[in-house]
């Protein structure tokens, strides 16, 4: 397996395991948590992870240089925080589906800005693969069938803004993967971000909690690694080898996923429509790939 093939595969198991943030979310909703405050102990307990591995590993990689200090609040603040915490809102403002609806309209914003920054070609199968990607997570949803009347401008708004703080951090992380590993920019990326959190979020609620349910403390440790960890180490280090823009649609799977998970784990329901979103997203990665193979025979 190539390097490419093997990026796109990273980014695909990423996807895979964002994909689970549903389940996690189910389980420690019976435990009290709000949506801001797992997503605070996630972060944090992230940054203790993997913190906690590189001083045990290899403590050169907790070096970083004092002028690159602005593009790791970037990757933690910019975009970590800010796009969880305008997810969260967006979600109490619209509904789950609205959110991810408008969250995956990110790989607009990414292909957008990667032609200026990293002078990445705007192809005709990109284009095709980002619409195919925001149009199959619509039909996964239902968006589309139960449309979006009643939804407020505050959270159209908020939901655009998630989508490009989710899309800011492949091209940081991109800019910043030239230079240090993925466990340092991840480790960074979370701490400040962990920091952030902890001033926007209810953190004596979640440490009442984990006193009365020491169970739940476990169960964020998990999530914390099946949710954040693992998954950021797989697509920061896919963005060595692939572009920013392709990442982003190919990330797209996310939801596909857990409307899969939905259907094995809580016996949803499963439209017509949805089983179209899951062919539209897996096609646009199809044709992604395609594009590269052409490329290489070139």
């Amino acid at each position: 397996m190539n390097k490419t093939k093997r990026a796109m595969t990273f980014v695909i198991l990423a996807a895979s395991m964002w994909g689970t943030v549903g389940v996690s979310v189910k389980v420690l909703s019976g435990f009290g948590l709000t949506a801001i405050q797992m997503v605070v102990a996630r972060l944090v307990v992230a940054a203790v992870l993997i913190g906690i591995f590189l001083l045990i590993t290899d403590k050169s990689k907790l070096k970083i240089s004092k002028k690159d200090i602005k593009y790791f609040i970037g990757t933690g603040i910019c975009s970590m925080l800010f796009f969880n915490t305008c997810y969260c809102v967006t979600v109490q403002l619209t509904s789950l589906s609205i959110a991810a609806v408008l969250l995956y309209t990110s790989p607009i914003f990414v292909t957008i800005f990667s032609v200026p920054i990293f002078k990445e070609k705007l192809t005709v199968k990109k284009v095709m693969a980002m619409i195919g990607s925001v149009l199959g997570c619509a039909l996964v949803s239902g968006v589309l069938s139960t449309g979006m009347a009643g939804v407020s401008l505050k959270g159209l708004i908020f939901g655009i803004f998630a989508a490009i703080g989710y899309g800011f951090y492949g091209i940081q992380a991109r800019m910043l993967v030239k230079k240090y590993h993925s466990y340092t920019i991840l480790f960074y990326t979370f701490l400040i971000a962990g920091l952030g959190g902890i001033c926007i979020g209810d953190v004596g609620g979640i440490l009442h909690i984990v006193k009365n349910e020491p169970v739940s403390l476990g169960i964020i440790v998990i999530t914390a690694i099946i949710c954040n960890v693992m998954p950021y180490i797989f697509y920061t280090t896919a963005l060595k080898y692939i572009e920013a823009s392709k990442a982003s649609v190919t990330a797209s799977v996310e939801p596909v996923v857990a409307t899969v998970l939905g259907v094995i784990l809580y016996k949803e329901s499963i439209t017509v429509s949805g089983i179209l979103g899951i062919l539209c997203v897996l096609l646009a990665i199809g044709v992604l790939n395609q594009d590269k193979c052409i490329e290489e025979r070139q």
